[in-house]
């Protein structure tokens, strides 16, 4: 495996204090062995908040600044926003183009979400038969029959919140055009970039294990889960990544996962700082 993890995430100000603590616990768990390059995308960000980011860098641990409204500008007019998705939503969409072709694969996480292992080892879950690497999104039967309108299987449709992404096969693929094509059509995706990464690269999609990523939502309720899904669920044995979906544990916890963004925000010492930030 490389020695050096780079690792991407897209935020505004508003998710910043979330974005400070999955990155928190990324460095709390990271293996002092590898470098870790960590990049936040961004539209606009304050410069107080990037300050504070900042100052989690460690030993092993870089962490870069990037406005990508140089490499986004030209697909604005075909993007559209509605809910809580907003233009960072599409991000992952760009970074194999902003990264180029020589760095190989970069691990993609959301902000609302906490590492509670060595990050790195995502990476040996993958291999090069695949451009894009993700879990199973956690479907239920409305969303599986969604999922078959658009034209693909819930059994292989990934959750975008946790992807391992080949930069070189992604760009020759010509995904972001693509994926640029069918959101300028303006059809009504409930998960937007999430349902046209998945339909752009759909074949091309390799699933890695499910404690990778932890949708917590109705994890109490497992039966609410299609059977394969389900399955998934109920045997992981322990969570690697716990990605808070829909809910957000720092509004309430619906479900003992919430304790693993306690843990990590009680320890993250810039939390409390950001949130005070915001007001």
């Amino acid at each position: 495996m490389n020695d050096k993890i780079t690792v991407a995430f897209a935020v505004n100000d508003g998710y910043v204090p979330y974005l400070s603590t999955a990155i928190y616990s990324l460095i709390a768990n990271r293996n002092m062995n590898k470098h870790y390059a960590l990049f936040v995308f961004f539209s606009s960000l304050r410069e107080k908040n990037i300050g504070l980011l900042s100052s989690l860098k460690t030993e092993n641990v870089t962490i870069d600044f990037v406005n990508l409204d140089e490499y986004t500008s030209a697909y604005n007019a075909k993007f559209y926003t509605w809910a809580h998705y907003t233009k960072e939503s599409y991000y992952r969409l760009f970074l194999p183009k902003y990264f180029g072709d020589s760095l190989g694969k970069f691990i993609y996480l959301d902000s609302d979400l906490v590492v509670d292992c060595d990050v790195a080892d995502l990476l040996s879950e993958t291999d090069d038969s695949k451009t894009v690497w993700g879990v199973r999104n956690y479907s239920t039967t409305d969303d599986a029959d969604y999922i078959r309108s658009i034209g693909l299987s819930y059994e292989s449709y990934i959750n975008s919140g946790v992807m391992v992404i080949d930069c070189g096969r992604f760009n020759r693929m010509g995904y972001l055009e693509k994926a640029a094509g069918i959101i300028a059509r303006r059809q009504r995706f409930t998960y937007i970039d999430q349902d046209v990464l998945n339909i752009v690269c759909n074949g091309d999609i390799g699933l890695v294990g499910p404690s990778w990523n932890v949708q917590w939502n109705n994890m109490s309720f497992p039966e609410r889960f299609v059977p394969e899904v389900r399955n998934d669920v109920t045997q992981i044995p322990k969570p690697r990544i716990v990605h808070f979906t829909i809910d957000k544990p720092w509004k309430h916890i619906i479900n003992p996962l919430g304790e693993y963004y306690n843990k990590y925000a009680a320890q993250n010492p810039v939390y409390e700082s950001l949130l005070k930030s915001r007001r």
